[in-house]
């Protein structure tokens, strides 16, 4: 029988990792989306300011006049950019979920290629999926769930969701695979398989905010991930 053992520094590696680590998103692995210029970008502060929209008011509140007034540009300038309305919240959605994304894949890429230890990989993964006690990090999975939601009753933003979501489950797949080949993974698990459940656990996680004292502790939940994360090990580093 494996043996799966619970280590306290792990918790201790984690805790102080969450404090240390600031990954630079211009590095992302992801898919590139456009890169801001250097001289004033409308294009992208239009963006920005729909977001800030969409993410306060939903998307039915979104106004052309409102974004213009914000950047104050003109509505032919942001019709430079956008052919129409649809066009300017297809580019702000896309925009907010590689952002939402972009931190969480490159800690893992970097957990994968730049640990010096176990210790320090798992750290960084339970950092960049299963910490549902942030308050940042809750705020993040409520705007995912929100996107999802919006999308779900308009076929040209939903095929748009279901492109991302694609994407990302593929890289995320090709890093587990990765993980594998390096031996910090199974190899008799799917990387797939892995891919889709941290992601699932990640945006799942929300959950745990509603719960209040009927949920688990913070330290309760730790220890759950830890002795999931410790089960994908090769079997000979578990038993180390």
């Amino acid at each position: 029988m494996r043996r799966v053992i619970i280590d306290a520094r792990w918790q201790g590696c984690f805790l102080h990792y969450r404090g240390d680590v600031a990954p630079d998103r211009a590095d992302s692995p992801l898919p590139q989306r456009p890169k801001r210029q250097t001289r004033r970008d409308s294009r992208g502060e239009l963006i920005d300011a729909a977001l800030e929209i969409i993410l306060a008011n939903g998307i039915d509140a979104l106004r052309i006049e409102d974004v213009c007034e914000r950047v104050g540009v003109t509505k032919g300038s942001l019709y430079w950019h956008f052919n129409d309305r649809n066009g300017l919240i297809h580019e702000a959605l896309l925009e907010q979920l590689f952002r939402m994304a972009d931190e969480q894949m490159q800690n893992l890429s970097e957990a994968i290629d730049a640990s010096a230890s176990r210790d320090d990989y798992l750290a960084r993964v339970l950092g960049a999926f299963v910490d549902p006690f942030d308050p940042t990090e809750v705020a993040g999975r409520w705007s995912r769930l929100d996107l999802l939601t919006a999308t779900r009753h308009d076929e040209e933003l939903a095929a748009l969701m279901a492109d991302v979501q694609r994407r990302q489950q593929r890289h995320m797949a090709d890093l587990m695979m990765k993980a594998s080949e390096n031996g910090i993974l199974r190899a008799d698990v799917d990387p797939k398989s892995i891919a889709a459940a941290l992601s699932a656990i990640s945006l799942g996680s929300v959950n745990l905010s509603l719960l209040g004292d009927d949920g688990p502790t913070p330290e309760a939940w730790l220890k759950l991930m830890i002795l999931l994360v410790q089960l994908l090990f090769p079997e000979a580093a578990q038993e180390d």
